[in-house]
């Protein structure tokens, strides 16, 4: 907790994440399993209300958030060419930390909770959320203000963007509903938190590691910084009006909806810079995703989140809305971003960072692959499961079909999600185990070296 030793911090900060994806995420496995058979694990608080509250909000903000800080607390002095401000405090901060996701878990399963979409903490667990943001935070901008390096690398831009931005969205979209004159503005507050909690931290988080990870991986600089630029300050300028769209043929006055549907469409502009950059600089290099797996997570996740991408502007126009929400589609496409694109390269920022702490190999390669496997494959039967049974019930509602007569149509698909979340879990159990095999073969390496030199 009170570690100076370089590299520490994020090494907490991601280990303990890893423990939060592999809980997190099987309880998005046990909710897969209560759509198939209801009364599984049918326990006050394993209720599917419960269950399901606490799996989005520890793979949001307990697995990939800190994985998120982990990579920022690595990158950021690389970047500025310095060390970090105060490992002690990044590790006082990530012990705080996981505390707070701690409470947060327990009161969802006891039915505390906010009933807000991607903010169900309870409000004390909000405020302990921010201050101890603050002390993250605090120590990046520090970081940043002893660097020797001039020239701020687009990685940087886009986590201080994402460090200013987190606290606006989360204290906005937190407020008690007492704080609005009515349910909609309520509601508008809500989705404000959603979309942008995955637009303004997810997404430019993620899009910063992509930009760092990538020209290490392939030896190749960056195509182009400008590009790059142009794509942080258009989501920066776009990304914060998208919410509306979730409440589209909502009870919601028709002027806001239509000007949530215009900048959901000009987020193309910073995908297209983005998937421009992208293959520009892998432009030669495409030989190595064969053999680096690290670089096969970077390719995978930019790759879907393009998809992810190219679906929210389309779902904002209001005949596609009409049709897939309230179905299983909408839940394929919000697992997109978190899980499909950032998770994965968070992955590849943990294989990176790991293997860099270390100064060895990981303990298997073969583990690797089956980690990327599982997940790849996984993922795409989840969530192509879930894009069929949201068409199919978006389609049958509108000729009619009640809506028990849906459930039943699309119980093969249901099970099929089920069935690509489990082999999701057994890669990230993978993962955690060849982690825990690599820090330990490291452990017993300067063990050995230190025997050594003190018979010598």
């Amino acid at each position: 907790m009170f570690s100076n030793e370089k590299n520490s911090a994020a090494k907490l900060w991601f280990v303990t994440a890893v423990f939060w994806l592999l809980l997190g995420m099987s309880l998005g496995l046990t909710t897969a399993i209560k759509q198939i058979s209801p009364d599984f694990l049918n326990y006050q608080i394993t209720t599917y209300g419960h269950i399901r509250s606490s799996h989005v909000m520890l793979v949001i903000y307990a697995w990939l958030s800190m994985a998120y800080v982990a990579s920022m607390l690595y990158m950021i002095p690389k970047l500025a060419r310095t060390t970090l401000y105060s490992e002690k405090l990044g590790n006082v901060s990530a012990v705080l930390y996981n505390i707070v996701m701690l409470e947060g878990f327990v009161s969802l399963l006891m039915g505390q909770t906010s009933v807000i979409e991607y903010g169900e903490f309870p409000v004390w667990v909000d405020v302990q959320v921010i201050l101890v943001l603050v002390l993250v935070a605090h120590n990046i901008f520090k970081t940043i203000a002893q660097r020797q390096e001039k020239v701020l690398y687009v990685s940087i831009w886009y986590f201080l963007g994402s460090l200013l931005w987190l606290p606006l969205t989360y204290i906005i979209g937190n407020l008690p509903a007492s704080w609005y004159p009515s349910g909609t503005e309520q509601a508008l507050a809500g989705w404000f938190l959603g979309h942008n909690a995955i637009g303004l931290w997810m997404t430019t988080v993620g899009v910063g590691q992509i930009y760092y990870l990538l020209p290490k991986l392939t030896g190749r600089p960056l195509y182009s910084h400008e590009l790059s630029m142009i794509g942080f300050w258009t989501i920066a300028t776009f990304y914060v009006w998208n919410g509306p769209h979730h409440l589209m043929n909502g009870p919601v006055p028709g002027w806001i909806l239509k000007a949530g549907i215009i900048p959901s469409l000009l987020l193309l502009i910073p995908v297209w810079t983005v998937f421009h950059n992208f293959f520009a600089t892998m432009k030669g290099a495409w030989h190595k995703v064969k053999d680096d797996v690290t670089l096969r997570f970077v390719v995978a996740g930019s790759i879907f989140y393009l998809m992810a991408c190219i679906q929210g502007p389309l779902q904002a126009l209001p005949s596609v809305s009409s049709l897939v929400k309230f179905t299983h589609w909408t839940v394929g496409h919000a697992h997109m971003g978190p899980l499909g694109a950032f998770s994965f390269t968070s992955f590849a920022a943990g294989y990176y960072m790991i293997q860099q702490i270390t100064g060895n190999e990981f303990w298997s390669k073969k583990l690797q692959e089956a980690h990327f496997w599982f997940s790849t494959i996984g993922f795409l039967l989840f969530s192509f499961s879930l894009w069929t049974a949201g068409i199919i019930q978006g389609f049958a509602w509108i000729e009619g079909k009640s809506f028990l007569d849906t459930v039943l149509m699309v119980r093969p698909y249901v099970i099929a999600r089920a069935i690509g979340g489990t082999m999701l879990i057994a890669g990230q159990f993978l993962f955690a185990f060849n982690i825990y095999k690599t820090f330990k073969a490291k452990q017993s390496s300067v063990v050995s070296e230190g025997n050594a030199v003190a018979t010598a």
